[in-house]
């Protein structure tokens, strides 16, 4: 299932970021630690996020926490299950 390896806060509280696709549903979580803050960048397609910035279907941030994760997950499973609908 989707997001079942993402990593826990402290990957993103050193400024990793990460990238996970359901056949040609993508997304990347890209770390803000000023802010403390994850933003997540979903696009549909074949190609990977530096070739696909400019197709982004939805984008929303979260803070860097535990329910911030959490909160992550259920949002990132729900456009999932939009775009195989």
């Amino acid at each position: 299932m989707l997001c079942e390896e993402l990593p826990k806060i402290m990957w993103f509280e050193n400024n990793n970021d990460y990238t996970e696709c359901d056949g040609l549903f993508h997304y990347i979580v890209l770390p803000d630690t000023a802010d403390k803050t994850m933003t997540v960048k979903i696009w549909c397609g074949e190609y990977c996020y530096g070739k696909s910035k400019d197709i982004i279907v939805s984008e929303r941030t979260f803070f860097m926490t535990n329910e911030g994760r959490e909160e992550m997950i259920e949002y990132i499973r729900n456009e999932n299950s939009s775009y195989h609908k």
